[in-house]
């Protein structure tokens, strides 16, 4: 019988960070998951990893070029690299404060964000999203006047509300924030500009988005520029999420973790104060005063379905493999092929979608596929009620790539007609119509060449479940005291977080966003962290937290003679922390 200190079921990214904090503050902990890579649901996987998963998750996989898998594309198994969670990593926030002080950074790889543009309906076109101040003043696009209120809008996220700003007239008499549109509409910022700010800068899933809340994800992503270059966010390599988990777990291990793959649990039980696990394969028991795992994986160990009735919003999830990368010839005149990019088509520009599509893009450059492909995510949510196929997203995407001259992505007519939807052709049919004569020849060009994807993807997953307490979750089998079992995904009442390898609060969506997830996957993992230890020990390091920080703001303490407060004399470093710094 093998004894630890800590079990942790999965390896998903709120998993791993957890596994490399606990190891890293002196934890012996087991990690194990079911499957044979690391990641869980947030892995990246090869193509037949993809295939594979998609079996067992009753997603459907076609393959509209040649009709079923080639054994060309099968060659190439192991250059892909597809991510179950597409992600973007704030370049300012938790996580990437987690990745440096974990040193999981030192062996993990990144490329900026290229670009984000947003699909405006009229034009059928992309309109590049202007994100810093450089940009809204080199683009061509923009008015004078626009510019300036652009440049309004910026200033106003990042100061704290005045009164005289609109944002705060706009909220004073309502205790409940303004709409963001509302805000943009009295800048009198232009329409088109409107939709670029509300999806493309504050990355909102629909118009219904607090100011506040909106502002805030503004001044993080403003906070985050020239940090590691001119953009916001970075794109992780090999796949993002899932080499990031593989990071943590890795580092969990340098510091003594032991990982077990692709061993299911066949049993876990809670007697006499330790968890006895039982792994199918496995001959030895592994037990441990306290356990850390999702509470959906509990409900599989019971039987119970995580497809429950009671789940209120589903995502909807499509992969698109191609060889054809986005067409921005009409924006500038940049000849190079971006590597990354994301795509916003907002609510009401995909027929039958009633929320925004996000989608990022992947070239060759992130190790996410083979040289002169790349890989589209597109991503949406809707509550269960409403019906969402992500086909028609994919058919407007097809429209926005480069026209491809080769044979191979040039369909027969026939197969024009079974690929491209009716939703598809009205968008055409409404572009057309809008087009110069003069441009009467580019737009059949265009259309007569329309890229097939290799490969689509799509798949639906619970993603919000009813409020329940953690207790009603549980049966009596694992019934627990405090301490003994914490949820490595626990839902948060308030949509205002906060964790110690930030300073700012993170004012959350509903629904979080791309560039969300992963610093909540922190929050949940630092959370998960303390209901592991005694609260006055998460207090000791909260207040060298405090104590830090002071030190490190000289003005407090210096001038006109002044000299270092008693208060400073806090210990700056406490016997536990959520991945500590290291000392001097």
């Amino acid at each position: 019988m093998e004894k630890y200190d800590v079990l942790v079921l999965g390896t998903g990214v709120p998993e791993a960070v957890l596994g490399a904090a606990l190891s890293r503050a002196g934890k012996k902990v087991l990690q194990v998951d079911g499957n044979d890579y690391y990641g869980s649901s947030w892995a990246s996987l090869t193509l037949k990893e993809l295939l594979k998963w998609s079996e067992k998750q009753n997603a459907t996989v076609q393959f509209p070029r040649d009709g079923q898998l080639s054994d060309a594309l099968l060659a190439l198994d192991r250059h892909y690299s597809l991510s179950l969670r597409p992600t973007l990593l704030p370049a300012y926030g938790p996580m990437i404060e987690a990745l440096i002080r974990s040193n999981v950074a030192s062996y993990s790889t990144f490329r900026l964000l290229d670009r984000v543009a947003v699909y405006e309906a009229e034009s059928h076109r992309l309109e590049r999203v202007p994100a810093s101040k450089s940009d809204i003043f080199k683009s061509k696009q923009i008015s004078l006047a626009d510019k300036r209120r652009l440049m309004r809008f910026l200033q106003i996220a990042m100061e704290p509300p005045q009164p005289n700003h609109p944002a705060e007239t706009a909220t004073s008499n309502s205790k409940q924030s303004a709409l963001l549109i509302d805000v943009l509409k009295e800048l009198q910022i232009a329409q088109r500009l409107q939709n670029a700010v509300q999806y493309g800068v504050c990355l909102a899933w629909n118009p219904i988005e607090s100011t506040d809340s909106a502002l805030q994800r503004t001044r993080r992503a403003l906070k985050g520029l020239g940090r590691y270059g001119d953009s916001a966010y970075l794109v992780g390599q090999y796949g993002g999420a899932g080499e990031l988990a593989q990071g943590f777990c890795r580092a969990a291990a340098v510091k003594g973790a032991t990982f077990v793959l692709g061993h299911s649990v066949q049993s876990l039980n809670y007697a006499d104060g330790q968890w006895v696990l039982h792994l199918d394969g496995v001959d030895e028991i592994f037990t441990a005063p306290q356990l850390a795992c999702p509470t959906e994986s509990l409900d599989h160990l019971r039987g119970k379905s995580t497809q429950s009735a009671d789940c209120k919003v589903y995502e909807h999830m499509a992969i698109v493999i191609t060889d054809a990368p986005i067409e921005w010839r009409h924006l500038d005149t940049d000849t190079d092929v971006l590597e990354t990019s994301l795509l916003v088509f907002p609510p009401g520009t995909v027929p039958g979608v009633p929320n925004n599509v996000m989608v990022l893009m992947q070239g060759e450059g992130t190790f996410s596929c083979p040289k002169g492909q790349y890989v589209y995510h597109l991503i949406t949510y809707a509550e269960k009620a409403q019906t969402v196929n992500l086909q028609g997203a994919c058919d407007l995407l097809m429209q926005l790539l480069e026209p491809r001259s080769d044979a191979c992505n040039r369909p027969t007519e026939k197969k024009e007609e079974e690929f491209m939807s009716k939703s598809d052709e009205t968008v055409r049919e409404i572009d057309t119509d809008r087009r110069e004569p003069d441009q009467d020849n580019e737009t059949k060009h265009h259309a007569s060449t329309t890229c097939i994807p290799i490969l689509t993807l799509f798949h639906t997953r619970p993603l919000q479940h009813g409020e329940q307490s953690l207790s009603d979750t549980m049966s009596d089998d694992f019934s627990m005291h405090a301490g003994a079992y914490t949820n490595t995904n626990e839902p948060f009442v308030s949509k205002s977080l906060s964790s110690s390898l930030s300073t700012d609060e993170i004012q959350i969506q509903p629904i979080p966003n791309l560039a969300e997830i992963l610093d909540i996957a922190v929050i949940q993992a630092e959370e998960a962290f303390w209901r592991l230890y005694p609260p006055e020990l998460r207090k000791s390091a909260e207040l060298a937290i405090e104590a830090r920080t002071r030190i490190h703001q000289q003005s407090d303490y210096q001038g006109r003679g002044g000299v270092e407060p008693d208060h400073t004399q806090v210990p700056t470093y406490a016997d536990v922390e959520f991945f500590a710094p290291e000392r001097d």
